[in-house]
């Protein structure tokens, strides 16, 4: 009886090897990342309520919108993002 050898599938394989065998580099991703405020989540957050639902003609239509989106967002929001 002949024996075929084992093709490894990516299930089989660790990501790792997976990814090195595409010659994909994975890099590290800290845990708590200081280039990520609070601030920047009720952005988000606030940004996607505000233009949840809308269709947009082109990157200038989607920059328009968000500036507005950004001013309609009262100041005193802003500064209970950072409090806790």
């Amino acid at each position: 009886m002949q024996k075929w050898p084992q093709r490894r599938s990516p299930k089989n394989q660790s990501k790792e090897e997976f990814l090195a065998t595409k010659q994909i580099t994975m890099l590290e991703h800290p845990a708590n990342s200081p280039g990520i405020a609070p601030s920047d989540f009720f952005l988000f957050l606030k940004i996607k309520e505000i233009l949840k639902g809308r269709h947009f003609d082109d990157f200038d239509d989607i920059g328009s919108n968000t500036t507005a989106a950004l001013k309609a967002i009262p100041q005193n929001h802003f500064q209970n993002c950072f409090e806790g």
